[in-house]
């Protein structure tokens, strides 16, 4: 995650933030599932490129729920 600019929060292992300027992405990870948030979809859909880019996963498309 830190090669794609994200950074591990101190509280959490499995929180992660990237932020560009003011856009910001929330991954959550845990296990071999991730969660990418955050207020703009358009740049989240960008980092989520790159995210998938670097590692081997399916795109399951937008969360429908959330526990």
């Amino acid at each position: 995650m830190k090669e794609l600019g994200f950074e591990q929060l101190k509280t959490d292992a499995g929180l992660f933030i990237y932020k560009e300027g003011n856009q910001i992405v929330v991954a959550i990870i845990y296990v071999d599932d991730t969660l990418l948030c955050g207020p703009s979809k358009t740049f989240v859909k960008k980092v989520k490129a790159a995210f998938m880019k670097r590692w081997e996963c399916c795109n399951l498309g937008e969360a429908k729920k959330f526990l």
